[in-house]
């Protein structure tokens, strides 16, 4: 039997909405705690936001940034934008003024649709900080020499209040209810495959995040290849998605891999108890994501009270352990696959045919058609051979065309043959399976977010008693690894771990704050021959002065 799907090589992510439409107009598509959206709804819903936005001036090729929870108003927004071609920029819910700052300049955003306030952060509030100005605006129109690209705010207040210099989502919705259906039309087939529809944020091994360009077409096949081909997804298949959608897991895996195969997406916080819940009522065949994950469920007190035996399907981004150990939790699982991927080109996965045991358990899986992947030394660039480590890197269709008004780090990532450098550690087998194990590049992987070292350091030199510091990763049960900071105090300094801490919080994003300090003696530093620090050296001392069990 065939599995219906759409063609992403030829799509627009807009022409893929609205084929799906079409296709599977009266079968779910969109769901969550309070809405559920049949794909002729969704599609209607997403015309109509992007008819009032049109009629705001916000135009193809616009940039326009999204600071949302996991609600289904984030897909409508992401559709409605990519309907008429926008760049959609979803921004990190966690970050503070300087971050918030950085990333609406660097990109220059145009409009940001965001809510007014969120457990992570008031983001109206934080605006205050960057320009105190612009709350007493006058009219709709952002003037701010801080923030000189900003031109509109687009507010959703679940509290339902009035900021006099922001336009509401409802108004939006109303300007477009009176769109015509073929205006919308000729937008939505005035983009092009090739069109970039979304800047995606990483914080890479510098100290500050760089925005990944990504085109329609590569994200309709990653979301085709890692969901659909990946699992055999058909339309009758019901998703969960509760990543973050500033997160390529929230903004394109899920949604897009959903939208290919006609599926179901269920939206939701990454909480235990409505995760569970979930997946029971609504039979969702899905299950992915990191240690922290798999974790929250196993360690949840009643998780073996509730029948979840729905979830076919698990994508993991952890370490082997969990091949077998997701078992234990969701018995009916047919398909397991790990991957291998990150915010600038996806493109490798663990299929369904491959019957290898040890391959599915310990590789990453082949590259995609279409997509290379080899091993090189990172100090000469030559190609290793198989089985023997080096750094990854990718060519392909799935690969970011670079990195936003970036263009040093841009070369630095992209060699002349086309290949991005991720800066990760791994090899790939004689028959071509890949298989990642760390990274060059420093950064520490907690709870699912990526974290730059230096970046991290760079702040806490700031710290009134720091002399020096070091950031590093250690291993940690609960996420993966936990942001450990290693501090050389000044002479006479006495401050403590918490004193550090409380200058951290609201000034950088939560889940950068360390979880564990250590102190240091100057002469105690291990360094190399050159004077650097030696960070795989200074996390074997963390990791035995904190007592952590596994080793680095």
């Amino acid at each position: 039997m065939s599995v219906a799907m759409l063609d992403w090589e030829t799509l627009t992510i807009g022409r893929a909405l609205r084929e799906a439409a079409g296709k599977w107009g009266q079968k779910e598509a969109l769901m969550s705690k309070h809405h559920r959206y049949t794909y002729e709804e969704l599609y209607d819903k997403s015309c109509q936001l992007a008819a009032g936005l049109n009629q705001l001036g916000i135009k193809k090729g616009d940039h326009v940034a999204t600071l949302f929870p996991i609600q289904p108003e984030w897909v409508i927004t992401k559709y409605a934008l990519n309907l008429f071609g926008a760049v959609v920029i979803p921004l990190n819910v966690n970050f503070k003024k300087n971050e918030l700052e950085y990333v609406l300049n660097q990109a220059k955003v145009k409009t940001l649709i965001t809510f007014d306030e969120l457990p992570y952060g008031n983001y109206l509030e934080i605006l205050d900080e960057i320009d105190p100005r612009i709350p007493s605006l006058e009219g709709k129109r952002i003037r701010s020499k801080a923030l000189p690209f900003l031109e509109k705010i687009i507010c959703l207040s679940p509290n339902k209040r009035i900021y006099p210099y922001c336009h509401t989502f409802d108004e939006v919705m109303e300007l477009g209810a009176g769109h015509k259906q073929a205006d919308m039309d000729k937008l939505v087939d005035d983009v092009k495959p090739t069109d970039v529809c979304n800047i995606l944020f990483t914080s890479g091994s510098t100290a500050f995040p760089k925005g990944a360009v990504h085109i329609h077409k590569s994200l309709l096949g990653i979301g085709e290849h890692l969901f659909g081909k990946t699992f055999n997804l058909e339309a009758s298949h019901n998703l969960l998605c509760y990543f973050p959608f500033y997160h390529i897991g929230g903004c394109i895996y899920h949604p897009l891999g959903a939208l290919m195969r006609g599926c179901a997406l269920y939206v939701n916080e990454f909480i235990p108890d409505d995760i569970l819940r979930v997946i029971q009522e609504e039979q969702i065949c899905n299950f992915g994501g990191f240690d922290a994950h798999f974790n929250a469920i196993q360690d949840h007190p009643r998780w073996r009270e509730y029948d979840l035996g729905s979830v076919k399907f698990v994508l993991l981004a952890t370490g082997p352990e969990w091949y077998d150990k997701c078992k234990t939790i969701f018995p009916n699982v047919k398909i397991i696959a790990n991957h291998y991927g990150f915010t600038e080109g996806t493109g490798v996965s663990v299929m369904p045919d491959e019957n290898d045991h040890d391959v599915r358990k310990y590789s990453n899986g082949k590259p995609w058609p279409g997509i290379e992947v080899k091993a090189v030394n990172p100090a000469t660039g030559e190609d290793m051979p198989p089985n023997e480590a080096g750094e990854l890197c990718l060519r392909g269709w799935s690969r970011l065309q670079e990195y936003y008004e970036n263009p040093e780090e841009t070369n630095k990532a992209i060699d002349s043959e086309g290949f991005f450098h991720s800066g990760d550690y791994g090899w790939l087998d004689k028959s071509g399976s890949v298989f990642y194990r760390g990274r060059y590049k420093m950064m520490v992987k907690t709870g699912g977010e990526n974290v730059s070292q230096r970046e991290v350091e760079i702040f806490l030199e700031g710290v009134p008693g720091v002399k020096a510091v070091q950031v590093i990763g250690v291993p940690d049960q609960k996420w993966g690894e936990a942001v450990t900071a290693v501090i050389e105090l000044e002479s006479g300094s006495d401050l403590t771990k918490e004193e550090v801490k409380a200058f951290s919080k609201g000034k950088i994003a939560g889940y950068k704050i360390p979880k564990h300090i250590l102190f240091i003696n100057a002469g105690d530093w291990p360094l190399l021959g050159a004077g650097k620090v030696n960070k795989i050296a200074l996390k074997e001392m963390a990791i035995e002065r904190l007592g952590i069990d596994g080793g680095v």
